[in-house]
């Protein structure tokens, strides 16, 4: 009985382990985001905002998944909160068809 209790205990404390980290590399990973916000600028590149945000760990697709977005509006990225949506906080980054910035913003839902 000790031997499978030993290694229940192993197991839990892995799976927390593992879990504790995910949670450290998503919250590291949203502090970039809301540092690197601010240099966000209207008419950047698309591949000059992933190399200073990362990849979007919430959307990237069509328009519209969360706000309404400008007419012109091709692709939308969306960086969220780690406990989002229990937290809704977002940072969208909408792009035209040319891959330029054409609107960036903190969104919270109500």
């Amino acid at each position: 009985m000790k031997r499978k209790l030993r290694i229940a205990v192993i197991v839990v404390a892995a799976i927390l382990a593992a879990l504790g980290l995910r949670i450290g590399i998503a919250f590291r990973r949203f502090s970039k985001v809301e540092h690197a916000s601010a240099s966000v600028q209207i008419g950047q590149r698309r591949d000059t905002i992933v190399k200073a945000l990362g990849k979007p760990n919430y959307y990237a697709g069509p328009c519209g998944v969360i706000h309404f977005p400008q007419k012109d509006c091709a692709l939308e990225y969306i960086y969220s909160h780690p406990f989002a949506p229990l937290v809704p906080e977002y940072y969208i980054i909408s792009f035209s068809s040319d891959d330029r910035v054409i609107e960036a913003d903190w969104w919270s839902s109500p």
